[in-house]
């Protein structure tokens, strides 16, 4: 018994040994001069080919991830930049995070007489459906209300001409009301309680702000999901949800996320950026973290066979360790002083590793930013934050640019591709 149990421990850390090979073999084989380059990057030419009929049509684009994805500087940044590429469609998904108690974007805001409180895919209690941003602000109130205003001077245009919300008024009997907007309640396209619904409301001229009051809903608590913002133009439409400390794991456990965003957001690209928090758990099981990536990679295209996926790894972000020295101030008095040091997290290059062979062996585009972070480390002086693990604003606006470079590059690849091959680039994927 003892001997079937070692052989099976064996087989398994043999396993483990040739999947951190493999993720290192890959690493030593990118060079500096091409780090900032996307693997596999025949994956992702059918949203290429999306791109370049975008005058023609909205090309939906989803951004996952963590911490580093939830301020939105990351995301809005690449967002952005392919907007004014391609045209803009819309803002895309956005939450109530202030009125939740959490940071978000700070390109608009909302407002509210009523008292909300918030559940997270990363809490321990948490409702059993989160809507698609993976969050759900809830309230007693039986006529609750919600304004938003995007800011003018934003870094994301705001305009819209349609909002779609998703709520749960604990009732059908209930009314909405929004001024100067047309609305159309549906029940919503994701699995829940069946009073789940879908708000369509149609503006006559372009608004950066409106005020939605429900009356009825009755003594139940009532949650609201987020919303969906379009300008019924055609372009890119870039949706970003960010879960602070959100891993693999999570979103796999809570898949009902993962279902609400193929279903309300209907993404031609998925990129998922996580992958920090996994490195941050104390020890790590190589294995079970890139089971976690295919259980998400696998719902994903469940969900939406014809979506392209573009895998990101995390920054070369540090560990802190609290430290304390003695220093001598008098014949017998001593002075303890404590200092922070930082130094590099192991598992860091191991997350790394798992993502780019997982990607590799299935054929999914990669971006390994990693690497990008180490070998152009100077475009990332003063970029970090205090704690060594986030950047700061500017930080991730360079984060976010070079993730639009690396696909402005694989896209002019692929424009070549299809002058000399036509057919097969059109019909790659």
């Amino acid at each position: 018994m003892n001997t079937v149990r070692h052989n099976n421990l064996s087989r398994k850390w043999v396993t483990v040994l040739l999947l951190v090979l493999s993720g290192f073999s890959t690493y030593a084989q990118q060079q500096p001069s091409d780090a900032n380059s996307i693997q596999q990057d025949t994956a992702l030419y059918r949203v290429f080919n999306s791109l370049a009929a975008a005058d023609s049509n909205v090309v939906s684009i989803l951004h996952l991830g963590d911490s580093h994805i939830q301020a939105g500087y990351f995301s809005m940044t690449t967002a952005s930049l392919l907007q004014n590429q391609f045209g803009y469609a819309g803002r895309g998904y956005v939450f109530p995070y202030n009125l939740a108690g959490t940071n978000g974007p700070e390109d608009y805001r909302w407002n509210s007489t009523t008292r909300w409180s918030s559940e997270r895919v990363v809490d321990r209690n948490k409702s059993d459906v989160l809507g698609p941003g993976a969050i759900v602000i809830s309230s007693q109130n039986d006529a609750p209300t919600l304004s938003f205003a995007g800011k003018p001077d934003g870094s994301m245009d705001n305009n819209f001409r349609k909002v779609t919300l998703f709520y749960d008024a604990g009732n059908s009997n209930n009314t909405l009301v929004v001024p100067d907007a047309t609305v159309t309640v549906t029940p919503a396209p994701f699995p829940g309680s069946p009073t789940l619904s879908k708000a369509t409301l149609d503006f006559l001229q372009t608004s950066q702000s409106f005020q939605a009051r429900w009356e009825g809903t009755g003594n139940g608590p009532f949650r609201f999901y987020g919303a969906i913002m379009e300008n019924s133009r055609n372009g890119v439409l870039y949706h970003s949800v960010g879960i602070n400390g959100a891993m693999y794991q999570q979103y796999n456990e809570f898949s009902n996320i993962l279902l609400a965003e193929m279903e309300t957001m209907k993404p031609q690209l998925v990129i998922i950026s996580l992958g920090t928090n996994e490195a941050y758990g104390g020890r790590m099981d190589p294995l079970a973290f890139r089971d976690e990536i295919d259980k998400a990679v696998t719902l994903i295209r469940e969900q939406n066979p014809s979506v392209n996926i573009l895998l990101t790894t995390p920054p070369d972000c540090m560990r802190a360790v609290r430290k304390a020295t003695r220093k001598k101030v008098g014949k017998k008095k001593y002075k303890t002083i404590y200092h922070t040091a930082y130094y590099p997290n192991p598992y860091i290059s191991m997350v790394t590793q798992q993502i780019m062979g997982y990607a590799r062996q299935h054929g999914i585009a990669c971006w390994n930013f990693n690497l990008v972070n180490k070998t152009q480390s100077s475009k990332f002086a003063g970029a970090w934050a205090p704690d060594h693990i986030h950047f700061n604003v500017r930080g991730y606006q360079v984060q976010g640019q070079l993730l639009y470079e690396a696909l402005e590059r694989s896209y002019t690849h692929y424009l070549q591709q299809t002058k000399k091959n036509p057919v097969t680039s059109n019909d790659r994927h």
